[in-house]
């Protein structure tokens, strides 16, 4: 099989069409000079590489604020605090979305409204990452870590991540991530529905899966972005990795707890 033969068989690439939605994404030669021979880049391919681009975005902004004061978390004022984390989420989290949003599109394309519907399943799914870090600045706010105990507190944080990682709730919640991508039959509701109840329902199952990652993140502070980077390749390896095996999955956590122990020594 050929890089576009297999690059179609998952719908990434399709036969060009004379009208095609996008010319300038005529980039595909399947090895014939005649129209069946070409290929461009598929709609839902082309919304999950613009995904991917936000990220992106959101990197840069996250590497260009990590510089600046007040970015810890627990501390300035909530509306910075919901912007920076919105922004650090859409950053580590939507990477780690792109195979729900490629097949959502794929299975939407051609109803009405399917990008929107599409825009509305991210816009979601950072809703309840976003929830879910309100929830990490009121406590900060409510019990503040003394800034002495805060490599103390924040080891111990990395160390409980990688204990919960052999729990059966991370177990099940990580290999619900992997069923929500595959989005079996039909979309029900409308497409915008159906897209905000896909987002929900993988946000919901994706906090069960990194929870333990964004508590220990919440409490190192968004200002670290070596840490950041990190654990938004644990999270990938979380996410977007064939199905662990019990070795893989005791030496991942292991991994998580030798970081705890470095954190401890750097901090």
């Amino acid at each position: 099989m050929t890089v576009g033969q297999a690059l179609s068989a998952v719908g990434l690439i399709r036969p060009a069409r004379r009208r095609g939605f996008c010319p300038a994404c005529r980039l595909w030669d399947l090895g014939s000079n005649d129209r069946a021979g070409r290929a461009e880049i598929s709609a839902p391919a082309v919304v999950a590489l613009a995904f991917l681009a936000l990220a992106a975005i959101a990197w840069a902004l996250t590497i260009w604020r990590s510089g600046n004061d007040g970015m810890d978390m627990g501390m300035g004022s909530l509306g910075s605090f919901a912007a920076g984390w919105t922004v650090m989420m859409a950053a580590m989290m939507l990477p780690t979305a792109l195979p729900l949003v490629f097949e959502f599109a794929r299975r939407s394309e051609g109803r009405r409204l399917w990008r929107a519907a599409t825009g509305v399943l991210a816009v979601t799914y950072l809703s309840i990452w976003l929830a879910f870090g309100l929830a990490c600045y009121a406590a900060l706010r409510m019990f503040p870590i003394p800034e002495a105990d805060q490599g103390v507190v924040g080891g111990v944080a990395l160390a409980l991540a990688g204990l919960y990682g052999l729990t059966p709730r991370k177990a099940s919640s990580e290999a619900r991530c992997r069923e929500l991508c595959s989005l079996h039959g039909p979309l029900p509701f409308s497409v915008v529905r159906s897209g905000m109840v896909a987002g929900a329902r993988y946000g919901f199952s994706c906090v069960g899966c990194s929870a333990g990652l964004m508590v220990a993140m919440a409490i190192i502070g968004m200002s670290n972005l070596g840490w950041m980077v990190i654990l938004a390749a644990v999270v990938l390896v979380y996410k977007l990795a064939p199905a662990p095996s019990v070795r893989r999955t005791w030496l991942l956590s292991g991994a998580l707890v030798a970081m705890a122990v470095t954190y401890l020594l750097v901090a």
